[in-house]
């Protein structure tokens, strides 16, 4: 392998999505912001926010895949995202995610109307908490189908 290029894979606990390409490019959201790695970067290891997770292939192509959370170990030669989950642009189904996105803003909205009356649970609280993370998920699936598009 060059010392221009590194292997990247992506993973999910149901699928391989990518194992091994080589490519000279990495970018995604970690929890510390937005970051690039290329051959040779310094290790890192870090939390991965949901959205793109981008990669350009030795070819110069720029690519994209939808992560909706997980971790990223970047090291010199190697970059492995172990992911929450993880698709392609052609793979996601955008009235799902927008009804994903309704159901989570509702019972956000119901959360908060029970605050506001005293009347919220720790088992209301740990709803709110879900649904939150579903709104993020849903939100950040439904921003990369519209980046995607106007890629093409």
């Amino acid at each position: 392998m060059s010392d221009k290029q590194f292997k990247l894979t992506v993973v999910s606990p149901d699928k391989n999505l990518l194992v091994d390409i080589p490519v000279s490019a990495v970018g995604a959201r970690g929890t510390e912001g937005d970051f690039t790695a290329m051959p040779g970067h310094i290790p890192f290891l870090t939390d991965l926010k949901p959205g793109e997770l981008w990669y350009r292939t030795n070819e110069g192509a720029h690519k994209m895949v939808s992560v909706s959370g997980g971790f990223i170990e970047v090291l010199p030669q190697k970059v492995t995202v172990l992911a929450d989950s993880c698709e392609l642009p052609g793979e996601i189904d955008e009235e799902r995610a927008n009804r994903a996105k309704q159901r989570a803003e509702i019972k956000i909205k119901r959360a908060h109307e029970l605050a506001a009356k005293g009347l919220l649970t720790t088992s209301d609280e740990a709803e709110l908490r879900r649904a939150e993370i579903k709104l993020n998920r849903a939100m950040a699936r439904l921003k990369f189908i519209d980046k995607y598009r106007s890629r093409r």
